[in-house]
Parts: structure tokens; sequence; C-alpha cells
């Protein structure tokens, strides 16, 4: 059976898709994509990889045969579009896993998540919905990804870590185990993280300290 997908998105997550998707296929796995979905006003070209960039998601509606991946990288524009397909069209999602990655048996995968190549989910991990894996990471025994959280290329996480909704690994960051990292929060490059990283944090370095808090201008003393 084949797999009617549509991409939320035709940028460079996108690209990367496709080139699973053609991985995917050569590896036995049907999935023909459909169109990609632009929002109204961003500048695309009206084709990408040989199929129709549409603009209103409204397009497919009442074709239940479709399923949908959002391409888009940064954790809130994917929710937002998650949402807005779920909400106006009622989409299912599907979710991409490269055919290079090693997915452990006992790991469980949410609803629209994308794992991309050489990356490696161990034992009893769970992954959320959209949950975005780039290039190069690991994902150890017990970890728990929340819906949108994101890894960048070359994350890498001990074992027992939690990552919250929607927070943000940049590329090469480390997590020693047993660390929560908070809904919404931004791990910098390279960063070493040894302590818990609080909702809507942001913290960078080795080991990872919590962004300085900009300090607030000075008003002028009034004569």
């Amino acid at each position: 059976m084949t797999v009617r997908l549509v991409l939320y998105g035709a940028g460079a997550l996108a690209r990367e898709i496709v080139d699973a998707l053609e991985r995917l296929n050569a590896h036995g796995t049907s999935i023909a994509l459909q169109a990609s979905i632009v929002d109204p006003g961003l500048d695309a070209p009206e084709i990408f990889r040989g199929r129709p960039v549409v603009r209103d998601v409204r397009a497919f509606a009442g074709d239940d045969g479709l399923r949908f991946v959002v391409a888009l990288g940064e954790p809130e524009p994917r929710a937002r579009a998650a949402a807005h397909l779920r909400n106006t069209i009622g989409a299912r999602f599907a979710s991409i896993i490269d055919p290079g990655v090693l997915i452990g048996g006992s790991s469980r995968i949410g609803a629209g998540a994308v794992i991309l190549g050489h990356s490696s989910v161990t034992t009893d991990a769970r992954l959320g919905e959209h949950v975005l894996i780039n290039p190069g990471c690991t994902v150890a025994h017990d970890d728990v990804l929340k819906d949108f959280a994101t890894l960048s290329p070359g994350v890498h996480l001990a074992g027992h870590v939690q990552v919250g909704e929607g927070a943000f690994l940049g590329t090469g960051a480390c997590v020693i185990p047993k660390i929560r990292i908070g809904a919404r929060a931004v791990v910098g490059a390279g960063a070493v993280v040894i302590r818990n990283v609080a909702p809507g944090q942001t913290v960078f370095g080795n080991p990872a300290r919590a962004l300085p808090a900009r300090p607030r201008p000075q008003t002028p003393p009034t004569a």
C-alpha cells in the first residue's frame, strides 16, 4: 500500500525529508509525495521536487487517504502548522524515519515525528508527536521527548533524560543522565547539560549555564 504524503513546508528540512523518502522507497516502503504547503505570502516556487506548492490547506479537505508531515525545523511554527492542519481539515499525520536510523523494538514514536539518518533511538524511549530528530543524534534508553521537541544535528542524550514539549537543543549539545529539560527551553549549540533546565530557560556553554537576563534600560531623571 502506497502512502500519499503532503509536506507542510518547502525549505531545507523538506528537502531532507524528500531525500529520506527516496531511501525509504528504495528499501520497499512505498511513499508518494503529492504536494507541499507554503503559507500565503511566503516567497516559494510553484513546484517543489516535481510536485505542486499549495497555499491553502483547504485544498486537501475531504481526502481521508492523505497523510501529512510538518517540515518546519522550529518547534513553535511546527506546532502552529500541525494545529492548523488538524483544526482546518482534520489532517492525519505520518512519521518519517530514515532507513539509516536504528530504533529499539521497545521504543515508541508518536505520529508526525521525523527522524533523519544516522541517528539512534535505543531501548524503551518514548517520543511524542511531531518530534524532530536531525541527523547524527543519540536518544538513549528510557529517554522521553514530549511533543514538538527538537534535536539539532549531533545532539546526544544519555539515559533517563526528559525533554519537555517544544524544547529546542542546538547542534552538538550533550545531556548527562537523568536530566530534565523543561517545556520550550533552549539549549545552545555545543552545550553540556549537567543540571536540570527550567521551562522556557535558555542555557549555553560547558557546563551549561542560564543566559543572563538583559538589564532593563535606565530611565533618565526628570528635572
